[in-house]
């Protein structure tokens, strides 16, 4: 304690400051790191419903049931899923489907928060761009912003996926 007492605040600054505003950006950079979450396995029920629909698919490799999008993975639509970055944009079930890593799919909204286009996306640097007006949206959930709300920066909304063997469903919102 004396040491801190005699210590002039000049040389406070210069020797502990440091040390703890380096502290202070790890503890932030942690906390903000998220892990990937993992699509979650078919329930029983749900096992049931994808033996269901299986036969339901349409020509393109998907069925749409409400708010619910069923995806056959093993369709020649979807095979850009097989590898990590690869996307697909299914325009007319109004998803974009983004294979993170090995063992994750996410979905998210394909309406761009800018203007509403669904057609004219491009993966870069793990962001989606429009390609209408050449605004990026982010994949991390974070700032969130909606169909056609005018908005130029944020993140896409993103729906939850359930796999079970080669179907994928998404529920949206």
């Amino acid at each position: 304690m004396l040491f801190l007492a005699t210590m002039k605040r000049r040389n406070f600054i210069q020797h502990l400051c440091p040390a703890l505003t380096i502290t202070q950006i790890a503890l932030l950079s942690s906390s903000c790191q998220t892990e990937e979450e993992p699509m979650l396995p078919a329930t029983t029920e749900e096992e049931k419903e994808f033996k269901r629909i299986s036969a339901l698919f349409n020509a393109d490799g998907f069925l749409i049931e409400g708010k619910t999008v069923f995806v056959n993975l093993a369709h020649k639509n979807f095979v850009k899923l097989g590898d990590i970055s690869g996307f697909s944009n299914v325009i007319e079930a109004g998803i974009l489907l983004l294979k993170t890593d090995a063992n994750t799919i996410k979905a998210f909204d394909n309406c761009c928060p800018h203007q509403g286009a669904r057609g004219s996306w491009v993966l870069a640097n793990g962001r989606f761009k429009c390609e209408n007006h050449g605004n990026s949206y982010n994949t991390t959930e974070v700032n969130l912003v909606g169909c056609d709300s005018n908005s130029i920066t944020g993140g896409l909304v993103r729906y939850p996926v359930t796999l079970y063997k080669t179907y994928l469903k998404v529920v949206k919102s």
